[in-house]
């Protein structure tokens, strides 16, 4: 199979994992949103399937760059196209797949922005049961980071 065939064919198959990823990126918002815990582990779980075949998939395609010629990035993916895409089919199954995984990032990142507002919430909740001011934050010999007991606790008021 020459380069650029494998090439269409392996942009192809990332978009549909692309696609795939977006589909569990929604499921995981979903379930965060509903705080529904088996629905959250289905989704993570699949997203990290799909993320690791993503990652063949760039692996594979910096490969056949670099035996192109071409550097295994952005600018690279474009000269790629410029010279093997003769007939203009790549270049919209790149920017296709360009365009879902930029969903997927924002994605991820508002899922990931919920999930350290719930663990705040979390965290202020046990400081809160504990009798402690969570806003007082020391650190132990390790450098984690642990809240001074200033108050008393819940059960002693």
């Amino acid at each position: 199979m020459h380069p650029a065939e494998r090439l269409d064919a392996l942009l192809d198959q990332a978009v549909r994992e692309a696609c795939l990823l977006e589909s569990a990126l929604e499921r995981e918002s979903n379930a965060l949103a509903e705080r529904d815990l088996d629905a959250l582990n289905q989704a993570v779980a699949e997203k990290h399937q799909v993320v690791q075949s993503l990652e063949r998939f760039t692996r594979e395609q910096a490969t056949l760059l670099g035996q192109g010629g071409f550097a295994p990035d952005g600018p690279g993916m474009e000269a790629c196209l410029r010279d093997w895409d003769t007939e203009g089919l790549m270049r919209p199954v790149w920017e296709r797949l360009q365009d879902v995984m930029a969903r997927c990032r924002r994605l991820n990142q508002i899922n990931g922005g919920v999930v350290n507002m719930q663990q705040r919430q979390t965290e202020q909740a046990i400081h809160i049961l504990r009798g402690e001011d969570g806003r007082t934050q020391l650190y132990d010999p390790r450098g984690q980071a642990v809240s001074a007991e200033t108050s008393r606790h819940i059960t002693k008021a």
